[in-house]
């Protein structure tokens, strides 16, 4: 699935007036595990679509803080009775696996939520937000910084709902 961002990142502040929906709203501010708000109406299915070490943008390396070269790459869609509702993108750096939880660096086919909401080892440090277009629909995002004993790691999150 290839997005196209067609703002820049930015705070919620900055962008919030845009937003077309309080639906759209309400994700971009979920606190919880995206899987589990899905899993409590619908039925529930991920596709895993890329998980290997692959190129990353000097930009999303800086949003993460770091200059390591290998960075693990995870693309999934999450499906809400067989509706694609979320694409999300994982950027983990190998120091990250290494130093941080190498359960990052074998999540396979599972929701990084079942992680990421059910260990206490893990610290928001960054949100921000952006607007993306995909077969001339736009979509709303979330870009979010964590850290797990001090090691980077991104989540990206574009919201496939109106």
């Amino acid at each position: 699935m290839k997005l196209e961002q067609i703002v820049p990142w930015s705070t919620f502040d900055k962008i919030k007036d845009q937003l077309p929906s309080e639906v759209i709203k309400s994700w971009l501010l979920e606190d919880g595990a995206i899987t589990k708000r899905i899993k409590l109406n619908y039925e529930f299915r991920l596709e895993l679509i890329k998980d290997e070490i692959s190129f990353v943008q000097e930009t999303d390396k800086a949003f993460l803080g770091t200059k390591s070269g290998e960075i693990k790459v995870r693309e999934v869609i999450l499906y809400a009775d067989e509706e694609p509702v979320v694409f999300a993108q994982t950027l983990i750096p190998n120091t990250t696996i290494k130093n941080g939880l190498s359960e990052l660096g074998n999540i396979g086919n599972k929701p990084l939520g079942d992680i990421l909401f059910e260990k206490d080892i893990f610290t928001k440090s960054d949100q921000v937000f952006a607007e993306f277009v995909f077969k001339n629909n736009s979509f709303w995002g979330r870009k979010i910084k964590y850290t797990v004993k001090d090691e980077p790691f991104s989540v990206m999150e574009v919201f496939l709902v109106k």
